[in-house]
């Protein structure tokens, strides 16, 4: 009898092991799994306005504008299944406006049948403008103390505004976050790409107090295209200034990083441009 006992006691805790669930879990079907965010100066909505008319406002100061894509779970399957041939996006952006990202967040959750569920982050797209006032630190230190958040989330920077670059062309059946990563792969064509730099490697960055860069993306009538890139006043955070794509071409020769890339040079004898990499005159 006493030896059943020993063997009971044993072989409970293996037993609760094997019984142990996750108790805090959602199905996947009831999170807003979100892959990309965009920052940009504070610029209420239409529809935000209209809420705010009929009662829908709390205090705040209208700063920073967040773009939050969600995955549109009734049409991406769909779409991954069979190609783009669905009239509906396979995204949705919501936007929301204030001074706070906690209280953004938390006026999304009032709005949308499935919170803000960011532990798929792909991209955070920064707004240039919104660093002449505001420093990168002070804009992503919610972010960076997000648990939720992963450090391989890449960071990108437009001169233009941050929501511009989470859109794409209607039929394209793309996410835009995944394009936006998707494009850094393409460096062993185009010498003028920066090494990806992630929440991982911001922190030292911003604290070593050297300035940095940043790529820079634009986004036009639903096309989005890797263009420059952003100095970052080492001091401060802040922007610095511009680099078009010549001047990034340059920099990237000179420190020897990239994959890939063409030298234009022009004959003198034949009066003719030739490229590097190819021994085929033109023009």
């Amino acid at each position: 009898m006493k030896l059943s006992t020993y063997k009971i006691c044993f072989l409970f805790p293996i037993i609760i092991l094997f019984l142990a669930g996750c108790w805090s879990s959602h199905e996947i079907e009831e999170l807003g799994l979100t892959f990309a965010i965009g920052f940009d100066e504070g610029r209420e909505t239409d529809l935000e306005k209209k809420f705010n008319k009929m009662g829908g406002d709390y205090p705040k100061k209208n700063r920073v504008t967040l773009t939050y894509q969600y995955v549109n779970p009734y049409t991406a399957g769909a779409q991954i299944a069979v190609g783009s041939g669905s009239s509906q996006q396979p995204y949705i952006n919501v936007y929301g406006t204030g001074d706070s990202l906690q209280q953004i967040g938390s006026e999304i959750a009032l709005r949308q049948d499935r919170p803000v569920f960011s532990s798929h982050l792909k991209v955070i797209v920064i707004a240039a403008d919104l660093l002449r006032t505001y420093s990168l630190k002070e804009l992503l230190d919610q972010t960076l103390r997000d648990n939720e958040i992963r450090l391989s989330t890449l960071v990108l920077v437009t001169r233009g505004r941050a929501s511009d670059t989470l859109e794409l062309k209607d039929g394209t059946g793309k996410i835009p976050a995944f394009h936006l990563t998707r494009i850094i792969h393409n460096d062993f064509r185009a010498k003028k790409i920066l090494p990806p730099i992630t929440l991982a490697k911001l922190p030292g960055m911003m604290k070593a107090g050297t300035s940095y860069l940043l790529q820079n993306i634009i986004g036009a009538d639903g096309e989005v295209k890797y263009a420059g890139a952003v100095a970052i006043n080492g001091k401060t955070n802040k922007l610095l200034g511009f680099l078009d794509e010549k001047d990034l071409d340059g920099i990237m020769w000179i420190k020897g990083q990239g994959v890939g890339g063409t030298v234009k040079n022009y004959d003198q004898k034949t009066k003719r441009q030739m490229s590097s990499d190819q021994t085929d005159a033109f023009l």
